[in-house]
């Protein structure tokens, strides 16, 4: 959720209309499986497993030799199995099947309906590593907590995306698909290589290419972005169209149904279902008093250290959402009634909420002569209340506000060599696990301490509406 560059009475291009570019799926040293079928609804609710994640235990080495930096070190991938610990690494939990019968009944528009059965069941599915392929840790970290995510991944097993599937754009749906089945029945604390989903990644954003590091957050947009093509349920988009960002005599909430609507008849996918909110921002002017209005979608919010903090060791989750939605003053900003530049207040509003909230926290600080990252400690809940964030909203999303932390991308060292790990809370067994590439172990996240001691590694926050556990 960022704030809005263009003009107040305008929409924001298609972020994946501007980004997708159809391209032929690229030849890849390291890719074991070039081509992939579109899986049918019965090899996915089989638990079919794909030839383009391999399986292997933490103790095989892999047959590719390519290095990776890791803290500014080369090593070779089997290294990496080398130095994990096997404390912690042979303990393998009871499993049990989740009975299946109520994920079918989702309604697209309400995802938490789903779990008339909830997870709480003690079974163990999903304790999986992913292998380092060469820089990848940032993929590894972000597709840990969306495979961990609840309900919204049952789609993918169970064949349900299937309906939505558009057959130009499948790739990046198809093959996270074969991740979740091939993680869903690979034994816990085992690893497999996503070969696969990187793959289809690159196919639709070709910077992802090759084996450089790169930003988690980026990979996260592109990835939710990918998906959410391949699945957009709107096969002939409306005529595009310029909104108003006046009331004229209207309500905010129906500007905002408006928007929202407009919005939905260019995409709409399984993915925006979960992922996408509504952000109102409001500028009114200080010498005419004319206020105009802009309803923008997000799927993610991105949190920024002001100069004031950068002097301030710690912080907290709260403090940087009261930043984000406190109006501002602004001293040179066009008026569309005075017709010309005046000062100007600034405001934005969360005006839905989405089942998934996901908080991008900004370390990396790009100057113009020096950038660098900020290790500031942040402190952030297990319980998430979000009720004081969207007081001035009216929609039916904000009535339902509770939300649990369910997952954390972190990231270890400076802004030009570090490394990605995962967080991640487990929707079957509710326990805490973290993932560094192919080493999984339990961890006590209260020991942690994350929401009075804060830490200064954590990059993205995921948090999930309690009403979908």
């Amino acid at each position: 959720m960022k704030p809005n560059m263009y003009s107040n009475n305008q929409r924001p291009p298609s972020t994946t209309k501007d980004k997708m570019q159809a391209q032929g799926l690229p030849n890849y040293p390291l890719l074991l499986n070039k081509t992939q079928s579109t899986p049918s609804s019965q090899e996915i609710k089989s638990g079919y497993t794909y030839s383009s994640y391999g399986t292997s235990t933490l103790n095989t080495q892999p047959q590719y030799t390519r290095p990776y930096e890791q803290y500014g070190q080369k090593l070779y991938p089997y290294q990496i199995n080398q130095q994990q610990s096997s404390s912690g690494m042979t303990t393998s939990l009871s499993t049990t099947q989740k009975t299946n019968s109520t994920i079918s009944s989702m309604s697209q528009s309400q995802p938490e309906q789903q779990q008339s059965t909830k997870y709480t069941q003690n079974v163990s599915k999903g304790i999986c590593g992913l292998r380092n392929i060469g820089n990848t840790c940032f993929m590894n970290s972000v597709l840990q907590c969306l495979l961990n995510l609840p309900a919204f991944n049952e789609h993918f097993l169970n064949g349900d995306y299937l309906k939505d599937l558009n057959s130009k754009n499948s790739s990046v749906p198809n093959e996270y698909s074969k991740l979740v089945s091939t993680v869903r029945s690979t034994p816990n604390f085992q690893s497999i290589a996503p070969y696969g989903i990187k793959s289809a990644v690159e196919n639709v954003m070709p910077c992802f290419r090759g084996y450089a590091q790169q930003d988690a957050q980026e990979f996260l947009v592109a990835l939710l972005d990918g998906l959410s093509l391949g699945l957009n349920r709107v096969k002939s988009k409306s005529t595009y169209k310029e909104m108003t960002d006046n009331l004229n005599g209207r309500t905010l909430q129906d500007l905002s149904k408006e928007w929202w609507d407009y919005s939905k008849s260019r995409e709409n996918s399984l993915v925006l279902d979960y992922f996408q909110g509504q952000l109102l921002h409001t500028i009114k002017c200080s010498y005419c008093n004319n206020s105009s209005y802009a309803f923008d979608t997000f799927l993610d919010t991105s949190l920024a250290f002001t100069r004031a903090f950068k002097i301030l060791e710690d912080m907290d989750l709260d403090r940087l959402l009261d930043k984000y939605v406190i109006e501002e003053t602004i001293d040179d900003y066009y008026c569309s009634k005075c017709k010309k530049h005046q000062k100007v207040k600034r405001k934005f509003t969360i005006w839905r909420l989405p089942h998934i909230l996901m908080f991008h926290i900004k370390r990396f600080d790009y100057r113009r002569f020096s950038s660098d990252k900020l290790n500031h400690r942040v402190k952030f809940p297990l319980e998430l209340d979000m009720t004081k964030f969207i007081q001035d909203s009216l929609d039916q999303s904000t009535k339902n506000c509770q939300y649990s932390l369910c997952g954390i991308v972190n990231h270890s060292g400076t802004l030009y060599g570090g490394h990605y790990t995962a967080d991640s809370l487990n929707p079957f067994n509710l326990k805490w696990y973290r993932y560094n590439d192919s080493d999984v172990r339990e961890i006590d996240v209260k020991q942690q301490r994350y929401d009075t001691d804060g830490s200064s590694s954590p990059y993205i926050l995921f948090y999930a509406r309690k009403s979908l556990y």
